[in-house]
């Protein structure tokens, strides 16, 4: 409980984790994407949680937020543990917000970047 108070109290922490998502190993970003998932369900995590991916879109140089998450998710199809943490993250990011309009602005962002497309076709490339 103390650690987690200190990483809310620090958004830099919270970048750094966010930024090991760019680790090679599919459970290390399972992993980050569930401790950011539980961030983003504390009272004030999810504001701290979109500005760690909007700094993570500055370091990164994506185009747009979450581009690399959804990069990650269409690659990852073979690990299911982290396929898994990444939609319980994405339905967190998205469902936690009250505003229904912000709510509407996030899965835009998200079928924006071919989730929709990609969960209803699933991989091309399998066919």
């Amino acid at each position: 409980k103390s650690g987690f108070s200190l990483v809310m109290n620090h958004p830099a922490c919270v970048n750094e984790i966010t930024l090991s998502l760019n680790n090679k190993n599919a459970r290390t970003k399972a992993l980050v994407l569930e401790l950011l998932a539980a961030v983003c369900l504390v009272r004030g995590g999810h504001d701290i949680i979109l500005a760690a991916f909007d700094n993570f879109k500055e370091v990164c140089g994506e185009k747009n937020r979450f581009e690399k998450l959804m990069e990650y998710f269409r690659n990852e199809d073979t690990n299911i543990d982290f396929m898994v943490a990444c939609m319980q993250f994405i339905n967190i990011v998205v469902h936690s917000v009250e505003n229904m309009n912000f709510r509407v602005f996030l899965q835009y962002e998200f079928t924006h970047l071919g989730l929709d497309h990609y969960l209803e076709v699933g991989d091309p490339g399998a066919e």
